[in-house]
């Protein structure tokens, strides 16, 4: 899909020069590499508080959330990526690598231009991943830092620590992940990788065989009989129905997954049935959705 011509030269502007672009494949190139944050803004995220920290993730929260609601509805209903894009404020996205400047020349773009939009949305959540994981390894800094002034300060009070009291109010208040803040990933999905999110992975899957795969650190599996179906985490099995299944939290889902597991998001992954040995899938979650490393293969081979 990468390599699709287009019918013309598309350009944009970005930074006041214009920057011209012959395929899909050298577009994504670009972006590529802004979806890592810039060692300014992790200067600036280290100098913030926990609780702003924590705010801050709960801001990103809330764009992803509208992107994920856009990029579903676009997979859905192609052909309406466009419209959703101009209804977007330029100001929601970050001045970091230009993303602003890119995502207003988009903007104001004619409908040849909804696919680069979709691959532009697409790596800038990746960006906002990447901006979630470092709050998240600062917020954990601080936390083990905060911890330990909590503890030797329990030491100069010991009455306070008979009372069951906190000797440091503010640890106390700011120790506990909530929600916007993902655990650690734990040691398990060393074994797979991560999809990159939003951009389509298309999965092998024989007759009589099964493929494990992760929902944060949740296992599911896809397994091949007469049908394709998912076997959850109780063993219970979800046949896949034409067309695209979504799993995640919500109840507009397909797959339904248990409320209590706040890790997995309301419309965490899409798969969808393109053939009789082969899905497609789809991440659209915080906290990822994770394969075995060989059916990531094709991915890391359109990005060399």
């Amino acid at each position: 899909m990468l390599n699709k011509l287009f019918n013309k030269e598309l350009e944009l502007n970005v930074g006041g020069q214009p920057i011209a672009f012959n395929t899909l494949a050298e577009f994504e190139f670009c972006l590529s590499g802004r979806t890592e944050v810039p060692s300014r803004k992790m200067a600036e995220l280290i100098k913030l508080s926990s609780e702003e920290l924590k705010r801050e993730a709960k801001n990103i929260k809330a764009v992803e959330k509208r992107f994920v609601d856009i990029l579903s509805k676009s997979i859905e209903n192609p052909g309406t990526i466009g419209r959703f894009i101009r209804e977007l404020d330029p100001k929601v996205f970050s001045q970091d690598h230009s993303w602003r400047e890119i995502m207003a020349s988009l903007k104001s773009k004619d409908d040849d231009y909804d696919e680069l939009r979709k691959v532009a949305l697409v790596k800038y959540m990746q960006y906002l991943t990447s901006r979630q994981e470092v709050i998240k390894q600062i917020y954990a800094v601080q936390r083990r830092l905060e911890q330990e002034r909590g503890s030797a300060g329990a030491v100069e009070e010991p009455a306070a620590a008979e009372n069951g009291a906190s000797a440091n109010p503010a640890f106390r208040e700011t120790v506990i992940l909530d929600s916007t803040m993902a655990e650690p990933v734990p040691k398990r999905t060393s074994r797979y990788g991560r999809l990159p999110k939003g951009e389509a992975v298309i999965v092998p899957i024989s007759k009589g065989r099964e493929v494990e795969f992760l929902l944060s650190k949740h296992s599911y599996k896809l397994v091949a009989s007469d049908q394709i179906q998912i076997i959850d985490e109780t063993g219970t099995a979800h046949p896949l129905q034409d067309g695209k299944n979504i799993i995640g939290r919500d109840t507009v889902c397909n797959v339904i997954v248990n409320p209590a597991y706040r890790d997995v998001s309301r419309l965490h992954l899409i798969i969808e049935r393109i053939a009789d040995d082969a899905v497609r899938m789809t991440d659209l979650s915080s906290h990822g959705t994770f394969l075995p490393p060989e059916y990531l293969e094709q991915v890391m081979d359109e990005a060399i």
